[in-house]
């Protein structure tokens, strides 16, 4: 009964969310269909379709996976209870309700994040459907029909990807301070082994984008 509660209350949470994304959607479904263009509007349907879909499930995963790996308790605290500058509840009473909420969590951020995805869908269109100018750039030889119709989806995907790793890298370090990975007491920070390579990682992901 508790299960079919938590499925409820998350169907009210999307239809909430997406309820004037759907009015919108019908409103222009009833403006293509009456001009005659309805081919055109399942075109861009799919296009946006497509690009949340892509959005929602590449950053709700990426979220998911760092901080799965981070929700583990190092073996043995540098500091101890008392030492510990940030007081927070014992890893045992959070350890239960973080891996039941993170699941539910990736998912509903991945949602959220959908609509930012599809806002470019004009940018893939003109992506998949380029047109050569015949004319090069002086700088790099490329043809002018590049910056116009590559370049705009191509920075898209690159913000998007810096915005997915920073969240992540924000969202990770959250947890390893919450698993006491991160701790910080009288002598200092104290990071654990598997908290700093990990850190490490997706700091130096985000550098290189």
């Amino acid at each position: 009964m508790r299960g079919f509660g938590g499925v409820v209350l998350f169907a009210i949470i999307v239809l909430l969310l997406f309820f004037r994304q759907a009015i919108d959607l019908y409103t222009d479904w009833l403006w293509f269909h009456e001009v005659g263009y309805r081919e055109l509007f399942t075109k861009i349907l799919l296009t946006k379709s497509i690009l949340g879909l892509c959005a929602g499930i590449f950053l709700g995963l990426l979220l998911y996976v760092n901080l799965k790996i981070a929700a583990v308790a190092p073996r043995g605290y540098r500091f101890s209870r008392q030492e510990n500058v940030i007081e927070l509840p014992p890893v045992e009473l959070l350890d239960p309700l973080f891996r039941r909420m993170l699941i539910p969590a990736a998912v509903m951020i991945g949602l959220m994040a959908a609509p930012q995805g599809l806002a470019k869908w004009e940018s893939f269109l003109l992506f998949f459907n380029p047109t050569a100018y015949n004319l090069a750039d002086p700088q790099f030889g490329l043809d002018v029909s590049f910056y116009i119709f590559r370049l705009p989806a191509l920075s898209g995907l690159y913000h998007w990807a810096i915005f997915s790793v920073g969240l992540s890298l924000i969202a990770t370090a959250g947890v390893y301070l919450l698993y006491r990975g991160i701790e910080y007491g009288p002598r200092g920070v104290f990071f654990s082994e598997r908290g700093k390579r990990h850190l490490l990682i997706l700091l130096a992901i985000f550098l290189v984008f």
